[in-house]
Parts: structure tokens; sequence; C-alpha cells
């Protein structure tokens, strides 16, 4: 991202997220172009398999109505827009992963749930069909002219998907700095594994739903801690 270039313009970060995210109803829930398919896939997985449970009409909202507030809503598409202008045209694909024993196709729901809760050593996941385990994976793309991916510069970059657990672990293990080194654009791209590490949390605060904005300050020169863009105008606007 070419920063001096924003300055230029006059344009800070926050102006660009404040056009993408727009001034009307729908703009709420336009998720970044590169974004919007595994967003899109994660939450219809996830209704799905709870309508099907309960199989009642109440359980047909989406799962942002039933679990964000509007502005956790806002914080989370902040973060989203921002890491498109950092990675342009991002992409986050989780919907290749296939039981090597059996060739049964595991959602997204499936990954998760065939993990062993509260257990560090175990980095794979286990198949509902045949009960085999492997490690998942995900894949990352981004056309982000210094983006280096498995096979090199502008190559995908394929990525173990690791269970809460076993990131916290591994991210214990690699942080030497404290929370800078997780911050910083240069840790990342100094190994693949640092990288995985750090687009497994990423894809973790996407599927929960968690603001991941903090996780970007290092690529930007002042603060990312800060109100919503609506929160802002609210605030110069009673004033």
């Amino acid at each position: 991202m070419d920063w001096n270039t924003l300055k230029n313009q006059k344009r800070s970060y926050i102006d660009i997220v404040k056009e993408r995210l727009g001034g009307d109803d729908n703009a709420q829930e336009d998720h970044p172009v590169g974004l919007r398919n595994t967003f899109r896939r994660i939450i219809r997985r996830q209704s799905t398999n709870q309508a099907a449970k309960k199989n009642t009409a109440s359980n047909q909202n989406s799962y942002t109505e039933q679990y964000v507030t509007d502005q956790v809503l806002r914080q989370i598409l902040l973060g989203e827009n921002l890491l498109e202008i950092v990675y342009p045209d991002i992409s986050i694909d989780t919907d290749n992963e296939f039981c090597p024993r059996c060739n049964f196709y595991l959602s997204d729901d499936d990954v998760v749930a065939g993990w062993s809760a509260g257990n560090s050593q175990e980095y794979k996941t286990e198949c509902p069909n045949c009960l085999t385990k492997f490690v998942p994976h995900f894949c990352v793309q981004s056309t982000l002219p210094s983006f280096v991916g498995s096979r090199g510069p502008n190559s995908p970059l394929f990525c173990e998907r690791l269970s809460p657990w076993v990131l916290k672990k591994e991210l214990r293990s690699v942080i030497s700095g404290g929370i800078e080194d997780l911050l910083s654009p240069e840790w990342r791209e100094k190994e693949s594994k640092n990288a995985v590490l750090w687009w497994n949390l990423i894809l973790s605060f996407m599927r929960y739903r968690f603001p991941f904005t903090f996780l970007l300050q290092g690529s930007f020169g002042t603060s990312l801690i800060a109100p919503t863009p609506d929160a802002d105008d609210e605030m110069t606007s009673s004033s």
C-alpha cells in the first residue's frame, strides 16, 4: 500500500472506508468483494445448520442479526475494508476441503466440529463420514505485488487450518517481541509460518465475527483504535 499516495490525495484510509461503507442502510452488510464469498459461505452454512437442528421459522434470521450488534458490525466491516486496502483483491478460500480417504466434502462447520476441543497438540480434524483424521487447509490470494505465496511471489498461500487451541500455542512459540511482532507486516512476511499464523487469526476472527482492525495496525501510520466512521460522524454533528 502506498501511504504517501493517500496523503498526497488528501484522502486518509478512513475516508476510503467511509466511501466503501456508504451511508445507506444496505451498506451495513456490504462486505469487500474479495471477502464477500467467504463471509456468505460461513454464514449460509451456519444458518442452514441451525435451521436444520431447530426447524423453526425464527431460526431463519441471518447470523449477523442474531449475534452481532450494529456497532460491532461496523467495526468488522471497517477491518474487512482495511484488509482489502492492504491486500488488494484479497480472497480467503475455505471451500475446497475434502477427506483424503473417502473424498467426503467438509463444510467449515464440519472442520471445526472435527477438532479436539481444548487439545493444543492435535493439528488434525476428523471426517464426519469415515472418521479419518487429517490436517485441513485454506487458501489466501491477493494481487499485492509483494504478496508471497507457497510457490513464491504472486502465487496462492496455502495455509494449514489451525484450531484456536493450536493457534494459541503456536503464537506463543514464535512471538518473542510481544504484540508488536504480531502487528508488524515485516514479521508476517519474514517467513511462511508467521504468515500462516496471521491468516489463521484473520480467518478465526471472521468466522466468529470479532473485529480484527488492530491486527492491521502495523500497516498504517495512524492509530486504527478509534470510533467507527458512523460514531465519529455522530460526535461531530452533535458538537
